[in-house]
């Protein structure tokens, strides 16, 4: 099994030779090597971290640990592992959370919440959104991951509106190991992969590396998924000097789900995992209605000691990725591919079914740097400087888009035919500078600055229509500032304000003229708050304000180039609560639970609405009306019972969850009649470890995931129109009617039902 996933990840020749020398040198250092007794503090430096926060920072964060990570990850992507994020909701297009997933916090989607892999931005810099399925089993590198919530500290990339997520690849294993991990599960699910590492050799050298497949065939009909992974690490710790290098490669290939199970199908206990993609081929659905894509990261990470005080980290990456979806359309008009009607016999042929792929052809490179001073602690007047960080980056992106078809029913078209074909540029560079400093008797304080400078350069329309490569420069100012207070030694209490700058998609630019292009959006950040932190207890709670100028909403009008369009909405508000606690009542139970209570409005807002009689749209007007996708009401609790002691030979841990999530508006219209229903879940997880019975350990992991079966959607789209002389419902299974001829059209995402997964994991050495 363990030779086929060499064979079926590393493709690549270099993979290939860089991840078997990996093998090759780890293996040996399990049974001969020396162990070394690593300086963990001087490990922990490998990688300055430079969008994190630490502890007493005025920042609301949750920081998961390797071995928070390890208790319940088993094959679901990043945004399920989080899921105890407060105000954070996950879902899963194939309704697994294996191939396409996202998540939300507070409301904010994907495209507003920044990622970065060891400070390297991870979002599209088109779409801004982050591609979970493209790095498959990444959680299994990750020594940390730290959310931090709100605008947030200054950051690399995309702009955080509603939170960033920070991952943290950098740990180096001191002794040699190798771990060996196989998943299986409901709907076929299956994970197979392996970890290896030859420890630090002599003190200063290291490589280490994983590979990992994950196959699914998905709870939504066909949505299946088979993904390939793997990450090697190589690392060189000097006395004052370090560098990593790190290589990242994933490659998916999922059948398309992206399209929602139709709204008059989604309560039906069969039809809701319909799949309505690749059903435009006659008979059955077409068997290649996929996307596929593969994406190669290099990292490199250099760090220098510059005396006692002063640190200096250097950063580069780079990002290929390459890929296509594949459609089966029907009844296609030649013109719409640039191709001449053709004649057979006496008739004119003017249409035809085809299969196109639609292609990503893209590069993504940059640097990033980061200048740390820690001073002596010599105060001067109450004011004692702790930490002083100048940092940036520079990146750049280049994205060639085209299409092509493979098959047409009718055939004139050209061997290699590219139907569309254009080209994107963007340039994102930033300067900031962070300070923090103590500032009278258990009091500190943080400022934070960052310009931030995007140039796109695209093939758009200009006024006339014409479409013309332009370009567009934006400059950003994002300042952050923070004050603590340490009440006591077990409480702190903070206040943070911070604003935040973010630019337009690339399809705001490309699918719009001069004149009807959004302007950026703009948001203004207040959290304050309190924690307390005991020997086996922990609370927090933090309240915000995030008001929104120019937020960009869908509000169904069309442009001049005849596209729907992102519009600026005036402002726009978030106001929560957010609550978190842990408690180890004993050394056998302990408890933990989250709430994120929250009101989020538009103050003002209009929608148009197409009438299909007329060909016109209809203004609609809007006061006070909830934000779309943004649950009142987020929840989730956990108790966890050791059954038998860590130090058993057989340890057992029981842990029963839950989660709720309260109504969520399709739109920003507040209509009752497109909604994500509220829902409540549970699962129920089981932790083994063998420790007796094997010399090395053995751990099982195994979890009922949606323990009672609730029926629910996560996710969701809609549409409405008017019409007195269509009703579409006998003919489209996405429309349903409203009231006086109003109808709308909605997809929606249901997830799996009551289903299982089951992981075991061997380690030798470490």
């Amino acid at each position: 099994m363990y030779y086929f996933l060499f064979e079926c990840v590393l493709n690549h020749s270099v993979c290939r030779r860089l991840m078997l020398a990996a093998v090759l040198f780890s293996i040996p250092s399990l049974f001969f090597a020396q162990t070394f007794d690593a300086d963990t503090a001087r490990l922990k430096t490998v990688v300055i971290q430079a969008t994190r926060v630490n502890g007493r920072n005025p920042v609301p964060h949750t920081n998961l640990s390797a071995a928070d990570i390890a208790k319940t990850y088993q094959a679901q992507d990043v945004p399920y592992l989080l899921a105890k994020v407060p105000g954070l909701v996950e879902n899963s297009d194939a309704g697994t959370g294996i191939g396409y997933t996202g998540m939300r916090i507070r409301g904010s989607d994907p495209t507003r919440i920044n990622v970065t892999l060891n400070g390297i931005p991870l979002n599209d810099a088109e779409s801004q959104a982050v591609y979970w399925v493209n790095l498959p089993d990444l959680a299994a590198s990750a020594s940390e991951i730290q959310v931090q919530r709100g605008v947030g500290t200054s950051t690399n990339g995309a702009g955080a509106f509603g939170a960033s997520v920070n991952i943290d690849l950098s740990r180096i294993q001191a002794d040699p190991f190798a771990t060996f991990t196989q998943t299986l599960g409901s709907f076929n699910t299956r994970k197979s992969s392996m970890y290896m590492g030859t420890g630090l050799l002599q003190g200063k050298f290291s490589l280490q590396g994983r590979i990992s497949t994950i196959q699914s065939d998905g709870y939504i009909d066909r949505a299946r998924a088979n993904l390939n992974a793997g990450h090697l690490s190589a690392n060189w710790i000097g006395t004052k000097q370090s560098l990593q290098a790190n290589l990242l490669f994933g490659k998916e290939e999922t059948y398309q789900a992206w399209n929602g199970v139709p709204a008059q199908y989604v309560n039906d206990p069969v039809l809701r995992r319909y799949n309505t993609a690749g059903t435009e081929r006659p008979g059955t659905p077409y068997a290649d209605e996929i996307d596929h894509y593969s994406q190669r990261h290099y990292l490199l990470h250099y760090k220098r000691m510059l005396g006692t005080q002063l640190a200096l980290q250097l950063n580069a990456h780079y990002t290929r990725g390459l890929g296509y979806y594949e459609q089966y359309k029907a009844a296609q008009s030649f013109t719409n591919y640039g191709i001449e009607d053709i004649t057979i016999g006496d008739s004119l042929v003017t249409q035809t079914d085809l299969i196109r792929r639609l292609w990503l052809d893209n590069h993504f490179y940059g640097s990033t740097f980061a200048l740390r001073w820690t001073p002596t602690n010599a105060a001067k007047k109450g004011l004692t400087l702790s930490e002083m960080l100048l940092g940036g980056g520079v990146h750049r992106y280049e994205g060639r888009h085209y299409g092509d078809i493979v098959w047409a029913q009718w055939s004139p078209v050209p061997k290699d035919w590219v139907y569309y074909d254009n080209r994107a540029d963007k340039l994102d560079a930033n300067i900031y500078l962070k300070t923090e400093a103590e500032i009278g008797k258990g009091w500190s304080a943080m400022v934070d600055v960052q310009y931030r400078f995007v140039q796109y350069q695209f093939l758009g329309y200009d006024n006339l229509l014409r479409n013309v490569n332009q370009s567009v420069d934006l400059h950003f100012f994002n300042p952050k500032v923070g004050i603590s207070k340490d009440l006591g030694s077990h409480l702190n209490a903070y206040c943070f304000a911070g604003i935040g700058n973010r630019e337009p998609n690339r399809d705001d630019f490309t699918q719009s003229t001069p004149n009807s292009r959004p302007r950026p959006e703009r948001l203004y950040d207040l959290e304050t708050g309190l924690k307390g932190k005991g020997q086996h207890w922990n609370v927090r709670a933090n309240i915000y304000w995030m008001h929104y100028r120019d937020q960009l909403v869908l509000d169904g009008r069309i442009n001049n180039v005849g596209a729907y369009i992102r519009t600026n909405i005036a402002q726009s508000d978030r106001i929560g609560l957010e609550l978190e606690g842990s408690i180890q009542a004993s050394d056998v139970v302990s408890f933990n639970a989250q709430a994120a209570f929250s009101k989020n409005i538009v103050r003002a807002f209009t929608a148009y609405v197409d009438d299909w009689d007329s060909g016109t749209q209809i203004p609609q007007s809007f006061r006070n009306t909830p934000l779309s996708f943004s649950p009142g009401l987020v929840t989730s609790a956990e108790a966890v019972v050791q059954v038998l002691p860590a130090k058993a030979p057989i340890a057992l841990s029981v842990a029963l969850s839950g989660k709720y999530v309260g109504k969520q508006y399709l739109d920003n219209t507040g209509n009752e009649n497109t909604i994500l229903k509220e829902y409540f879940f549970s699962n129920l997880r089981f932790n083994v470890e063998l420790n007796r019975y094997f010399k090395q350990p053995l751990r099982l992991i195994f979890t009922v995931q949606n323990l009672f079966n609730t029926q629910y959607s996560a996710n969701g789209w809609t549409y409405r129109y008017t019409s007195a002389a269509y009703d579409a419902r006998g003919d489209n299974p996405y429309t349903r009617l409203e009231e006086n001829n109003t109808y709308h059209q909605s997809g929606f995402f249901p997830q799996a039902g009551r289903n299982w997964m089951a992981t075991l994991q061997w380690t030798i050495g470490n």
